[in-house]
């Protein structure tokens, strides 16, 4: 089973803004630009409808779709990258260790289909 971190559109926006304050950090990590590229280069699993709403604020900024990301172990909500390049959120360590286990280099998923197969119920 993919291990996930974001998907704070899936909670009621103040248990999501809780969330997102919990894993705030007063500024970025000397690491936070490897983690945006890692973050950048998943690829796609899901194209979600809609958009995520920034929940700093008060939720009517829309910051893009909640569109679902994978290396093949982790999956992330496309908000991810925005609320780490603006809000300097922390990724959850094992997240951050397997990156760097990585190289900062994202692997490429060979069959995305099969691994949402494998992973969700339809």
């Amino acid at each position: 089973m993919l291990k996930r971190f974001g998907f704070f559109e899936e909670s009621s926006p103040r248990v999501a803004l809780q969330d997102l304050r919990e894993l705030q950090m007063m500024g970025p990590l000397d690491e936070e630009d490897l983690v945006l590229q890692y973050l950048s280069e998943g690829t796609m699993l899901f194209e979600a409808g809609g958009s995520a709403y920034d929940r700093f604020t008060d939720g009517s900024l829309p910051i893009g779709p909640p569109d679902v990301y994978s290396d093949g172990e982790w999956c992330w909500s496309g908000d991810v990258i925005y609320y780490i390049r603006n809000y300097h959120i922390a990724v959850e360590s094992q997240f951050f260790d397997w990156m760097m286990k990585h190289n900062w280099k994202c692997p490429r998923i060979v069959s995305a289909e099969a691994l949402v197969q494998s992973n969700w119920q339809t």
